[in-house]
């Protein structure tokens, strides 16, 4: 991936943060965060990591708040990119990394084998 187009998603990331928390969408609320933002090499598409905290009916709902508000979006960043000559068309995505990493430490928690002082294990 070129410098420039790190560069961009970086940026993005940054600038959707603050659009979605102006958002005035009663099914959006402040518990949204931005993960991670993909651009495609020609900067046409980007592909927008989201994290929503709560239960899974309101992640739905909130996730449906941000794809309907995706025209308003775009249109928000063009207003912040206008040097750019193409805004990319956004696309959300829900991030599970958070939920996955809350999973494998439960999982690493039950299997925890205790270790003595003298870095041998208790037990077998």
């Amino acid at each position: 991936m070129s410098y420039r187009v790190q560069r961009v998603g970086s940026e993005m990331q940054k600038v959707l943060s603050q659009i979605i928390r102006e958002l005035k969408d009663p099914r959006i609320t402040e518990m949204v965060s931005v993960t991670e933002v993909q651009v495609a090499k020609d900067l046409t598409t980007a592909k927008v990591f989201v994290s929503i905290y709560g239960d899974n009916n309101y992640i739905q709902s909130t996730f449906e708040g941000l794809v309907a508000s995706s025209g308003y979006i775009r249109k928000e960043l063009a207003r912040v990119f206008k040097d750019m000559r193409i805004v990319p068309d956004v696309r959300f995505v829900i991030d599970n990394s958070m939920e996955y990493a809350q999973t494998i430490n439960k999982k690493l928690d039950e299997i925890n084998i205790p270790i003595d002082n003298d870095g041998e294990k208790n037990g077998n």
